[in-house]
């Protein structure tokens, strides 16, 4: 339980670091956890027998999956694409 909210903070703290600076590292993350949504309601739609929602699973899902979206932008994008 320690380490899942060890992790929780030091992901805001980085994630608002990022935010702080510019709002790019923010439509990043709501890119990438939007992303992961649409895809899931896409899966969903296309079952035969869909499966009863867990919300809370789906949140972590996509809160991952905005994070290491901002994260890998930041990263790997060029110096242009910040400004």
């Amino acid at each position: 339980m320690k380490i899942k909210l060890v992790a929780a903070l030091l992901l805001c703290t980085f994630l608002n670091g990022c935010a702080s600076t510019s709002d790019k590292a923010a439509k990043d993350f709501l890119d990438g956890a939007s992303s992961s949504a649409e895809s899931r309601h896409m899966e969903e739609l296309n079952k035969k027998y869909p499966n009863k929602p867990d919300h809370k699973n789906d949140f972590i899902e996509d809160t991952m999956s905005g994070a290491l979206t901002a994260l890998f932008r930041g990263i790997f994008s060029s110096d242009e694409d910040n400004e």
